[in-house]
Protein backbone atom coordinates (compact mmCIF):
# COMPACT_ATOMS: atom_id res chain seq x y z
CA UNK A 1 0.00 0.00 0.00
CA UNK A 2 1.17 3.53 -0.96
CA UNK A 3 0.32 6.73 0.97
CA UNK A 4 -1.76 8.66 0.06
CA UNK A 5 0.17 11.83 -1.04
CA UNK A 6 2.23 9.36 -3.21
CA UNK A 7 -0.68 8.45 -5.10
CA UNK A 8 -2.07 12.31 -5.70
CA UNK A 9 1.35 13.24 -7.10
CA UNK A 10 1.25 10.60 -9.28
CA UNK A 11 -2.07 11.81 -10.44
CA UNK A 12 -1.09 14.86 -10.88
CA UNK A 13 1.92 13.77 -13.24
CA UNK A 14 -0.67 12.01 -15.23
CA UNK A 15 -2.96 15.12 -15.03
CA UNK A 16 -5.99 12.90 -13.69
CA UNK A 17 -8.20 12.84 -10.94
CA UNK A 18 -8.72 10.63 -7.94
CA UNK A 19 -11.39 7.96 -8.44
CA UNK A 20 -12.03 6.71 -4.78
CA UNK A 21 -14.42 4.09 -3.36
CA UNK A 22 -16.50 3.28 -0.43
CA UNK A 23 -16.63 -0.22 0.82
CA UNK A 24 -18.14 -1.48 4.31
CA UNK A 25 -15.77 -4.44 5.97
CA UNK A 26 -17.52 -7.26 6.13
CA UNK A 27 -20.44 -6.97 3.08
CA UNK A 28 -21.78 -9.25 2.02
CA UNK A 29 -19.24 -11.52 4.38
CA UNK A 30 -15.84 -11.14 5.84
CA UNK A 31 -14.93 -13.48 3.12
CA UNK A 32 -16.29 -11.10 0.66
CA UNK A 33 -14.19 -8.61 1.72
CA UNK A 34 -10.69 -9.22 0.48
CA UNK A 35 -12.19 -10.15 -3.50
CA UNK A 36 -13.72 -6.92 -3.40
CA UNK A 37 -11.57 -4.83 -2.45
CA UNK A 38 -8.61 -6.41 -4.71
CA UNK A 39 -11.11 -6.34 -7.40
CA UNK A 40 -11.58 -2.97 -6.91
CA UNK A 41 -7.65 -2.28 -7.41
CA UNK A 42 -8.07 -3.94 -10.76
CA UNK A 43 -10.87 -1.73 -11.70
CA UNK A 44 -8.29 0.86 -11.72
CA UNK A 45 -9.64 2.69 -8.34
CA UNK A 46 -7.31 4.86 -6.94
CA UNK A 47 -7.92 4.21 -3.42
CA UNK A 48 -10.12 2.75 -1.57
CA UNK A 49 -12.33 4.09 1.85
CA UNK A 50 -12.52 0.48 4.15
CA UNK A 51 -15.67 1.45 6.50
CA UNK A 52 -15.62 0.05 10.33
CA UNK A 53 -19.27 -1.18 10.75
CA UNK A 54 -21.12 0.60 13.34
CA UNK A 55 -24.48 -0.34 15.21
CA UNK A 56 -25.67 3.91 15.32
CA UNK A 57 -24.33 5.71 12.84
CA UNK A 58 -24.97 9.31 12.21
CA UNK A 59 -24.05 9.67 8.92
CA UNK A 60 -25.06 6.34 6.86
CA UNK A 61 -28.10 6.09 4.81
CA UNK A 62 -30.39 3.58 4.50
CA UNK A 63 -28.33 1.52 2.04
CA UNK A 64 -25.23 2.03 3.95
CA UNK A 65 -27.01 1.40 6.92
CA UNK A 66 -28.17 -1.95 5.53
CA UNK A 67 -24.94 -3.12 4.67
CA UNK A 68 -23.43 -1.99 7.73
CA UNK A 69 -25.92 -3.96 10.04
CA UNK A 70 -25.56 -7.30 8.16
CA UNK A 71 -21.77 -6.72 8.24
CA UNK A 72 -22.25 -6.84 11.86
CA UNK A 73 -24.33 -9.39 12.48
CA UNK A 74 -21.55 -11.68 10.59
CA UNK A 75 -18.85 -10.80 12.86
CA UNK A 76 -17.34 -7.13 11.43
CA UNK A 77 -15.97 -6.56 14.44
CA UNK A 78 -12.54 -4.89 15.13
CA UNK A 79 -10.21 -8.10 15.87
CA UNK A 80 -11.58 -9.54 12.21
CA UNK A 81 -11.43 -6.22 10.78
CA UNK A 82 -7.61 -6.02 11.25
CA UNK A 83 -7.18 -9.57 10.46
CA UNK A 84 -8.45 -8.83 7.11
CA UNK A 85 -6.55 -5.49 6.71
CA UNK A 86 -3.57 -7.90 7.43
CA UNK A 87 -4.56 -10.24 4.45
CA UNK A 88 -5.08 -6.64 1.52
CA UNK A 89 -1.52 -5.81 2.84
CA UNK A 90 0.08 -8.30 1.24
CA UNK A 91 -1.85 -7.81 -2.07
CA UNK A 92 -3.00 -4.08 -1.95
CA UNK A 93 -0.78 -1.16 -3.79
CA UNK A 94 -3.50 1.42 -3.69
CA UNK A 95 -3.38 3.61 -0.31
CA UNK A 96 -6.35 2.39 2.18
CA UNK A 97 -7.75 4.97 4.56
CA UNK A 98 -10.05 3.76 7.17
CA UNK A 99 -13.46 4.94 7.73
CA UNK A 100 -15.03 4.84 11.65
CA UNK A 101 -17.03 6.26 13.62
CA UNK A 102 -14.87 7.20 17.28
CA UNK A 103 -16.62 4.91 19.25
CA UNK A 104 -15.43 1.32 18.19
CA UNK A 105 -11.58 2.90 18.09
CA UNK A 106 -12.54 4.96 21.93
CA UNK A 107 -13.42 1.18 22.93
CA UNK A 108 -10.24 -0.62 21.17
CA UNK A 109 -7.95 2.22 22.23
CA UNK A 110 -6.94 5.25 20.10
CA UNK A 111 -3.19 5.29 20.82
CA UNK A 112 -3.13 1.31 19.75
CA UNK A 113 -5.63 2.02 16.93
CA UNK A 114 -3.17 3.94 15.49
CA UNK A 115 0.12 1.40 16.01
CA UNK A 116 -2.06 -0.96 14.70
CA UNK A 117 -3.37 0.96 11.95
CA UNK A 118 0.56 1.68 10.77
CA UNK A 119 1.74 -1.46 11.17
CA UNK A 120 -0.39 -2.66 8.46
CA UNK A 121 0.05 0.00 6.28
CA UNK A 122 -3.07 2.01 6.18
CA UNK A 123 -2.20 5.25 5.33
CA UNK A 124 -4.93 7.66 6.31
CA UNK A 125 -7.91 7.59 8.71
CA UNK A 126 -11.40 9.44 8.58
CA UNK A 127 -13.46 9.53 12.11
CA UNK A 128 -17.03 10.41 11.33
CA UNK A 129 -18.07 11.71 14.34
CA UNK A 130 -14.58 13.56 15.73
CA UNK A 131 -15.03 17.60 15.81
CA UNK A 132 -12.41 19.54 14.55
CA UNK A 133 -12.18 20.99 17.71
CA UNK A 134 -12.05 17.71 20.05
CA UNK A 135 -9.19 16.21 18.15
CA UNK A 136 -5.80 17.32 19.11
CA UNK A 137 -5.13 14.08 21.20
CA UNK A 138 -6.03 11.97 17.78
CA UNK A 139 -4.14 14.32 15.52
CA UNK A 140 -0.84 14.45 17.67
CA UNK A 141 -1.04 10.61 17.95
CA UNK A 142 -1.52 10.25 14.56
CA UNK A 143 1.34 12.81 13.52
CA UNK A 144 3.76 10.87 15.32
CA UNK A 145 2.43 8.21 13.37
CA UNK A 146 2.54 9.58 10.39
CA UNK A 147 -0.60 8.57 9.50
CA UNK A 148 -3.11 11.32 7.44
CA UNK A 149 -5.70 12.64 9.37
CA UNK A 150 -8.83 13.23 6.98
CA UNK A 151 -11.52 15.81 7.75
CA UNK A 152 -15.04 16.85 6.40
CA UNK A 153 -15.86 19.88 5.31
CA UNK A 154 -19.85 20.87 4.02
CA UNK A 155 -21.91 23.41 2.23
CA UNK A 156 -22.41 24.92 5.33
CA UNK A 157 -19.36 25.30 7.27
CA UNK A 158 -17.98 28.77 8.39
CA UNK A 159 -14.85 30.56 6.62
CA UNK A 160 -13.15 30.38 9.93
CA UNK A 161 -13.85 26.64 10.93
CA UNK A 162 -12.47 25.72 7.37
CA UNK A 163 -9.58 27.38 7.58
CA UNK A 164 -8.76 25.21 10.78
CA UNK A 165 -9.91 22.14 8.94
CA UNK A 166 -7.56 22.52 5.89
CA UNK A 167 -4.67 23.32 8.95
CA UNK A 168 -5.24 20.00 10.49
CA UNK A 169 -6.20 17.95 7.41
CA UNK A 170 -3.88 15.39 5.69
CA UNK A 171 -3.97 13.20 2.68
CA UNK A 172 -7.33 14.61 1.08
CA UNK A 173 -10.01 17.27 2.61
CA UNK A 174 -13.33 14.97 1.76
CA UNK A 175 -16.21 17.66 1.04
CA UNK A 176 -19.59 16.77 1.75
CA UNK A 177 -21.63 17.79 -1.71
CA UNK A 178 -25.01 18.29 0.37
CA UNK A 179 -26.53 18.10 3.62
CA UNK A 180 -27.56 15.09 5.27
CA UNK A 181 -26.80 11.37 4.77
CA UNK A 182 -25.09 9.37 2.11
CA UNK A 183 -27.15 8.14 -0.76
CA UNK A 184 -27.33 9.09 -4.15
CA UNK A 185 -28.38 12.48 -4.62
CA UNK A 186 -29.13 15.10 -7.07
CA UNK A 187 -26.23 17.66 -7.40
CA UNK A 188 -26.57 21.70 -8.06
CA UNK A 189 -23.06 21.98 -9.52
CA UNK A 190 -22.75 25.88 -9.46
CA UNK A 191 -22.97 26.27 -5.46
CA UNK A 192 -20.84 22.78 -5.72
CA UNK A 193 -18.08 24.44 -7.60
CA UNK A 194 -17.91 27.52 -6.25
CA UNK A 195 -17.70 25.70 -2.53
CA UNK A 196 -14.74 23.76 -3.85
CA UNK A 197 -12.51 26.36 -5.09
CA UNK A 198 -12.91 28.93 -2.24
CA UNK A 199 -11.10 25.47 -0.60
CA UNK A 200 -8.97 24.99 -2.79
CA UNK A 201 -7.77 28.89 -2.43
CA UNK A 202 -6.60 28.61 0.72
CA UNK A 203 -4.99 25.04 0.99
CA UNK A 204 -2.61 22.95 -0.99
CA UNK A 205 -4.12 19.77 0.23
CA UNK A 206 -6.64 17.94 -2.36
CA UNK A 207 -10.17 18.11 -1.99
CA UNK A 208 -12.25 15.14 -3.32
CA UNK A 209 -15.97 15.14 -2.97
CA UNK A 210 -18.19 12.55 -1.35
CA UNK A 211 -22.41 11.68 -0.96
CA UNK A 212 -24.76 11.74 -3.55
CA UNK A 213 -22.02 10.76 -6.40
CA UNK A 214 -24.11 8.44 -8.29
CA UNK A 215 -23.21 8.16 -12.15
CA UNK A 216 -20.47 8.81 -14.48
CA UNK A 217 -21.61 11.86 -15.76
CA UNK A 218 -21.35 13.81 -12.42
CA UNK A 219 -17.89 12.14 -11.75
CA UNK A 220 -16.97 14.04 -15.00
CA UNK A 221 -18.93 17.32 -13.75
CA UNK A 222 -16.81 16.76 -10.42
CA UNK A 223 -13.87 16.28 -11.73
CA UNK A 224 -13.34 19.66 -13.29
CA UNK A 225 -12.80 21.62 -10.39
CA UNK A 226 -11.79 18.86 -7.58
CA UNK A 227 -9.05 16.95 -7.18
CA UNK A 228 -10.84 13.80 -7.13
CA UNK A 229 -14.50 12.22 -6.02
CA UNK A 230 -15.73 9.47 -3.52
CA UNK A 231 -18.45 6.65 -4.61
CA UNK A 232 -19.90 4.81 -1.54
CA UNK A 233 -23.90 4.15 -1.68
CA UNK A 234 -23.68 3.50 -5.91
CA UNK A 235 -21.36 0.73 -4.93
CA UNK A 236 -22.64 -0.86 -1.82
CA UNK A 237 -25.40 -0.76 -3.42
CA UNK A 238 -24.23 -2.91 -6.70
CA UNK A 239 -22.43 -5.83 -4.50
CA UNK A 240 -25.97 -6.02 -2.51
CA UNK A 241 -27.63 -6.44 -5.45
CA UNK A 242 -25.31 -8.52 -7.29
CA UNK A 243 -22.42 -10.64 -4.74
CA UNK A 244 -25.08 -14.18 -5.32
CA UNK A 245 -24.45 -13.71 -8.98
CA UNK A 246 -22.36 -16.08 -11.12
CA UNK A 247 -18.75 -13.86 -12.00
CA UNK A 248 -19.94 -11.37 -9.45
CA UNK A 249 -16.50 -9.46 -9.39
CA UNK A 250 -16.00 -9.56 -13.16
CA UNK A 251 -19.37 -7.88 -13.03
CA UNK A 252 -18.25 -5.41 -9.99
CA UNK A 253 -14.85 -4.09 -12.17
CA UNK A 254 -17.04 -3.47 -15.13
CA UNK A 255 -19.55 -1.25 -12.81
CA UNK A 256 -16.91 0.72 -11.14
CA UNK A 257 -15.25 1.13 -14.87
CA UNK A 258 -18.34 2.50 -16.05
CA UNK A 259 -18.28 5.34 -13.34
CA UNK A 260 -14.81 6.23 -13.33
CA UNK A 261 -13.71 8.87 -15.61
CA UNK A 262 -10.60 10.70 -14.54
Amino acid sequence: MIRLEDKFKELKKKKKKAFIVYVPFGFPSIKATRGICLSLQEAGVDAIELGIPFSDPLADGPIIQKATTTALAKGANMDNFFKELLQLKKSLKIPVVVMSYYNPIFKFGLVKFLKKMKQLGASALINVDMPIDESTEYIKEARKLNIDTIFFITPVTSAKRIKNIVKQSRGFIYYISVTGITGPKELKYTSLEEHVKSIKRVTKVPVCVGFGIHSRKQVVKINTFSDGVIVGSEIVKFIDKHYRDKNFLNKLKRHVKSLNKS
